[in-house]
């Protein structure tokens, strides 16, 4: 067998679309050379990880024309304004009214202010870290 024809028929064969004719004389060439079973073997395993490949980066392009759609980015942009104002709104009125309760006591009243601060603080931190750095992300762009 010529080496272009043994090429054609591993190659085939790799990718399953080699005939029953082919596939026959492939096997009946590779019963006179054992060490062409372990060369198709090693060419199926080779396709097998790159059709996972394959199949991953179809998913990866459904993952991103899912979160770049105008429809999911306005549900979560809606979804955060939503969330953060009532939590404003709760935390904001809930201080408002502890600060006014006779009743509360002092150390109540710094403990959930010393909290509500830090909260603030560390959001400050991760708002501004991200601002920062939005322009400087090398993998932002990455197309899959």
């Amino acid at each position: 067998m010529r080496e272009e024809r043994l090429a054609e028929l591993m190659v085939k064969a790799a990718d399953g679309v080699a005939t029953d004719e082919e596939t026959e004389e492939l096997m009946a060439y590779a019963q006179e050379h054992p060490e062409l079973r372990e060369e198709l073997a090693a060419h199926q395993a080779l396709k097998a990880v790159t059709d996972a490949w394959v199949d991953r980066l179809q998913v990866d392009g459904l993952e991103d024309a899912w979160m770049s759609s105008s429809a999911t980015r306005l549900e979560r942009g809606v979804g955060v304004v939503l969330l953060f104002g009532g939590l404003s709104a709760l935390m904001g009125f809930g201080m408002w009214e502890l600060w006014l309760d006779p009743e509360a006591p002092l150390w109540v009243k710094g403990g959930t202010a010393m909290v509500l601060g830090g909260l603030l603080v560390l959001l400050g931190s991760v708002v501004r870290w991200k601002w920062q750095t939005s322009g400087s992300d090398r993998y932002s762009e990455v197309v899959r």
